[in-house]
């Protein structure tokens, strides 16, 4: 298998002769090379071309500190290509001990994952809520911080918020006073809501989606409900209608206030901020609403999205 590599890779011959060569079949040479990809013998990175007249014009156009726009072309996993172009960005921006804020969702993930290992130095990493849900487990702000930390350590600290599941909005805010009562809780809760970058995903309201609408479920709150209260998507468990506004109605209150979390209104406060920058990553044309209400919500300012998203939101 080594052989095949070396001659396939470094040296570019074909299956072929590589076959000749090894004194083997075209076909173990393809097996082998397939085995090696399918045991992490062999990785792919792709350095995929950014279009800067849409970042351009998508930071003319909503006032974006900065946007990243990868071409869409349908190659592979569109939230793997965006997770490795917000890494990218990520590494450009952040240095060494600043406070990092994490949200949850698997584009989220999959820029964790495309993140180079110790890069960087001393960070203190938060996550920007302690919720998750009871079943169709999203990937948490806990979980990714973890995962974020394990990339940096052992020069990294990752901190957590507690993870309660409370459904009545008086125990709901009994709960927070007590928990804000220990002041190490307090500190780190102080901390997310003053990061120097903070990665947020913006969700979608659907059927079978993970993340905020299974914990609305749980509350009582179904995704048909949703829609007609005027939600069209989510950042950080907080929902928005289409013109960016936090839906806050009586039903939602007791799902939005649950325990500790960054609130949109402290996005849109850091996302003003000259010296901080709030990193959305989403992409993919089922969330263009989504993106589209969270844009004029002005809850970050920066986008990291592809070519297809940041065409129809340029052209309104």
């Amino acid at each position: 298998m080594v052989q095949c590599l070396e001659l396939y890779y470094r040296q570019g011959r074909s299956q072929k002769d590589i076959a000749s060569t090894l004194g083997v079949s075209a076909a173990t040479v393809s097996r082998l090379l397939k085995r090696a990809f399918d045991e992490g013998l062999v990785r792919v990175e792709l350095d995929l071309p950014r279009t800067e007249d849409l970042e351009t014009a998508l930071i003319q156009r909503f006032g974006l500190r900065d946007a990243v726009v990868v071409t869409a072309g349908g190659r592979g996993d569109i939230k793997e290509e965006l997770g490795r172009a917000a890494a990218a960005h990520f590494e450009r921006v952040a240095r060494d001990s600043m406070r990092v804020g994490v949200s949850c969702g698997f584009t989220l993930y999959q820029t964790i994952r495309a993140l180079r290992e110790r890069r960087f130095r001393d960070l203190a990493l938060y996550p920007l809520s302690g919720e998750s849900t009871l079943k169709l487990v999203d990937l948490s702000p806990n979980t990714l911080v973890g995962m974020m930390a394990a990339k940096y350590r052992p020069h990294v600290t990752a901190y957590a918020l507690p993870v309660q599941h409370l459904l009545s909005l008086g125990r709901i805010e009994r709960e927070r006073r007590r928990l804000l009562r220990d002041p190490e809780i307090r500190k780190i809760y102080a901390s997310a809501q003053s990061v120097d970058i903070a990665l947020v995903g913006i969700g979608l309201i659907g059927e079978q989606t993970p993340g905020f609408c299974s914990l609305a479920e749980s509350y009582g709150v179904s995704v048909k409900r949703l829609r007609q209260l005027g939600v069209v998507g989510e950042i950080n468990y907080q929902p928005f209608d289409t013109e960016g506004r936090i839906v806050d109605r009586p039903e939602l209150r007791a799902l939005m206030r649950r325990i500790l979390s960054v609130q949109g209104e402290r996005l849109r406060e850091l996302s003003r901020r000259e010296d901080r920058r709030v990193i959305a990553v989403a992409g993919a044309r089922p969330k263009i609403d989504a993106v589209r209400a969270a844009l004029r919500g002005r809850f970050f300012n920066v986008l990291v999205t592809d070519a297809d998203v940041a065409t129809v939101l340029v052209r309104g």
